[in-house]
């Protein structure tokens, strides 16, 4: 028949066993913690170069435009530079023509242009100037983004 009392050698087993898995889980939660914030630290830091990266884009449409008046106004300076407020946001916007002439291509050229782009989509003389974009943004968070376009506009036969 049993008494009930436990003997002292075997008293301490059950504290041992529940401090054991105490641990263990602390550290599996503090591990999952971890992960967790991490994750949420990596995507706030792609939140916001995606962020830079929109406001980069309009501002190299804005230089798009910079371009096209320089395309017009052939007297003026063929660069334009500016800063721009987008938002939160301060662009470096560049625009300059790539050539002071008006670029004819070869009739090699115009036919090879014509098979990638489809018939009818260059004019039958194949001029054209270029005009180099770009636009450079800084983030909030000192992301740095940069991105750049060539910018052809067709010229007219008269």
């Amino acid at each position: 028949m049993k008494t009930g009392k436990i003997k002292n050698h075997e008293s301490g087993i059950a504290l041992l066993v529940a401090l054991g898995t105490m641990i263990v889980i602390l550290i599996v939660g503090s591990l999952a913690l971890y992960i967790v914030i991490r994750g949420m630290s990596v995507t706030r830091g792609q939140v916001r170069y995606e962020t830079t990266y929109e406001a980069a884009v309009a501002a190299l449409e804005i230089g798009k435009a910079k371009a096209e008046s320089l395309n017009t106004f052939l007297d003026a300076s063929p660069y334009m530079h500016d800063t721009v407020q987008l938002g939160g946001y301060i662009a470096a916007v560049t625009a300059e023509r790539t050539s002071a002439q008006v670029i004819t291509m070869s009739g090699t050229a115009m036919k090879f242009a014509r098979a990638l782009s489809g018939p009818g989509s260059t004019p039958a003389s194949g001029s054209y100037r270029t005009y180099y974009i770009s636009a450079t943004i800084v983030g909030r968070g000192g992301e740095r983004v940069g991105v750049e376009a060539l910018q052809r506009y067709t010229v007219q036969a008269n």
